[in-house]
């Protein structure tokens, strides 16, 4: 059977499809293209409003007999797929999954028959030895947004979060982290497949192991003692997990298979509205936590997120981001406008008119790209030591410096491989220089 995956949202569900997509493999079925498969898996995103939408008509292009939708739009609002005409509606594929819904495509292979993920454990299935072995023995290729030098590897599912805006937690549910054996396995197949940069994902990825007794710090000791050359990109982390094991956290970046790199969603500056969104810190714990990394490694880069638009949100409480903004001086800020989520407490709150909220989205935008413009600015003609990670566009390929500044440079060169790059021009997006020999 040939197959396609097509995945929306967050680096969770790009290793989610990653695994599918090598269960398959290894059970003989062939990746293809859109045009040539026999079974289309879409694997999507519930997120916000917007991206729904954009799903959704997606799926209408592609809705018929060989279409399966997974993931968590399809598992937190099943009403907005149930008119799709398509083969099968599962939830998000979760660490096991793989194999199992692998195991299925014989019986999906019958027109008549309509597969619902609640179905998935009446199933006779391989022993628990062979899934584990097949979840286990994953690499990035197609389904990968990053290129066969890059792979993701989920160390947890699901969030103990109660933040009033987030339908995640009812498309995943509460935190399952994987045992640490099993991580270690996979991050050990993927460098033994000389896999140049493994991403370490969850949806709380600081809250890893707190409901099997271990921990982030621990588990990336044990990471990056495993032999090859590759670098470890810690995926996001909420404040309040992170301030539960700083100490240890810093300590463990250290390590020069990690990249300096934090990803940590503050979503307001005002303590009001952090506590209206259930977010269990204030903006300014979150600065000291920030400072601390920033302290113990200076170059770090710093992804942060805000919500814009919350309800209740007034111009005070927009100003109190905006200055926290400017104080953080981040690399990048991922700015949202508040979108209700069915389900999630707050959808029942006035939203503001998407006036105010686009209005204030722009106003941060400008702000964090001038930070941005003038951070990178300091790179201009330095050299940076840098590993080669994708092909760009246009003949150029594109590498990640020792603290993830993305930069592009002209020409073809091996993936994998660390250069010296001359820093020739800045933007606040990216880097581009010229190699050095």
């Amino acid at each position: 059977m040939r197959f396609y995956i097509e995945t929306f949202g967050c680096t969770s569900n790009f290793g989610n499809s990653q695994d599918l997509a090598e269960a398959l493999r290894e059970m003989g079925h062939i990746p293809s293209g859109l045009k040539e498969a026999d079974m289309v898996i879409v694997n999507t995103c519930a997120v916000t409003e917007r991206t729904e939408r954009k799903i959704l008509r997606r799926l209408r292009q592609l809705e018929g007999e060989r279409l399966v939708v997974a993931g968590c739009l399809a598992a937190a609002i099943p009403q907005s797929i149930q008119t799709l005409c398509c083969r099968g509606r599962l939830g998000p594929l979760s660490q096991g999954d793989a194999a199992r819904i692998a195991g299925l495509f014989d019986g999906w292979l019958m027109p008549s028959q309509h597969m619902q993920s609640g179905q998935l454990q009446s199933q006779n299935f391989q022993s628990e030895e062979m899934l584990r072995e097949r979840h286990i023995a994953v690499h990035l290729r197609e389904s990968s947004p990053g290129g066969e030098s890059c792979g993701i590897v989920n160390v947890a599912d699901g969030c103990n979060g109660s933040c009033s805006y987030c339908i995640v937690s009812k498309a995943r549910g509460r935190l399952k982290s994987r045992p640490v054996e099993d991580v270690v396995l996979a991050v050990e197949r993927l460098a033994q497949l000389g896999t140049a940069e493994i991403q370490i994902s969850a949806q709380d990825t600081a809250a890893f192991g707190s409901d099997i007794g271990s921990d982030l710090a621990g588990l990336l000791e044990t990471l990056t003692e495993i032999p090859g050359d590759f670098m470890l990109r810690v995926g996001m982390m909420n404040p309040d997990s992170a301030r539960l094991i700083q100490n240890r956290l810093i300590e463990a970046f250290q390590s020069p298979k990690i990249y300096r790199f934090l990803h940590i969603p503050v979503q307001s500056g005002s303590d009001e509205i952090l506590q209206r969104m259930g977010r269990v810190y204030t903006s300014d714990e979150f600065f000291e936590l920030v400072s601390a990394f920033r302290f113990a490694y200076p170059d770090i880069s710093i992804i942060t997120d805000i919500i814009v638009g919350f309800p209740g949100e007034t111009d005070k409480d927009f100003e109190e981001s905006m200055s926290l903004i400017e104080r953080l001086q981040p690399d990048k800020v991922n700015i949202t406008r508040f979108s209700p989520r069915p389900g999630t407490s707050a959808a029942s709150l006035y939203d503001m008119p998407d006036r105010i909220k686009k209005d204030r989205s722009r106003e941060m935008t400008r702000l964090w790209l001038e930070i941005a413009e003038r951070r990178n600015r300091r790179y201009l003609g330095k050299v940076l030591h840098a590993l080669v990670t994708e092909c760009g566009r246009d003949k150029t390929m594109k590498a990640r410096s020792a603290n993830y500044a993305g930069i592009v440079i002209p020409g073809a060169l091996d993936l994998g491989r660390w250069c010296q790059i001359k820093i020739m021009e800045t933007t606040p997006y990216y880097l581009s220089g010229i190699l050095q020999l």
